[in-house]
């Protein structure tokens, strides 16, 4: 009787092997023959599940992003209160070798998309998907007790989503910055001063100026 095969597991091991080269190695070392070392598959296996190396990135992007997806659904079944903020935020911080990978490989298609119809909606539906597991969790958060409830949990989302992105970008590009996350994530202090109570009348009172260039 023939093997059977499961082809989407084989595609997420392939997917995984280029992402652990990524996390290691950088965006330049993960080649076809390189994860085809690394999985322990053929060339020829490789190609037949990803046809080139940017069908291979490709693939390697949606597989981040899905073990991205799976965490933060963890985080929301396990955690709650600001905590549960926080972890999903810090979720695609460069904290660790997986979180390296995930950084890497989002920042190497952000540059893609900025020209690339179709990548732009891929790189859309994951940031999409970030914002409303971050909203879903401040809504929670905002039922307990733990969250000021005046706030407007989607445009805190955002602006949250943002800031971490971002920190996430500088961390990839300066390993001083990343050290520093590993021991304080400033994400804490931000989701800290959402807290009942907590004083931000003084940034709605006193907005800064916007420097128009007039």
């Amino acid at each position: 009787m023939p093997r059977i095969v499961d082809h989407d597991e084989r595609r997420r091991e392939i997917a995984d092997a280029m992402l652990e080269i990524v996390a290691e190695l950088g965006i330049g070392a993960a080649t076809i023959r390189a994860v085809a070392d690394k999985s322990g598959w053929s060339t020829g296996v490789i190609t037949h599940y990803f046809k080139s190396r940017d069908d291979l990135l490709m693939g390697g992007l949606r597989r981040a992003g899905e073990r991205s997806a799976m965490r933060q659904r963890e985080i929301g079944r396990t955690m709650i209160g600001r905590q549960a903020v926080e972890a999903i935020l810090e979720e695609n911080l460069p904290l660790d070798k997986r979180r390296l990978a995930l950084t890497r490989i989002f920042v190497f298609f952000y540059a893609a998309a900025a020209a690339d119809p179709v990548m732009r909606v891929e790189i859309d539906g994951y940031l999409s998907l970030w914002r409303r597991q971050t909203e879903k969790a401040i809504g929670a958060a905002q039922k307990s007790g733990d969250i000021d409830a005046a706030l407007d949990p989607g445009e805190t989302a955002a602006d949250l989503v943002a800031m971490a992105d971002g920190l996430s970008c500088h961390a990839l590009y300066n390993e001083e910055i990343r050290m520093r996350l590993a021991g304080s994530s400033p994400i804490r202090l931000w989701v800290s001063r959402l807290a009942p109570g907590a004083s931000r009348a003084a940034h709605r009172d006193h907005p800064v100026p916007v420097n128009t260039g007039e």
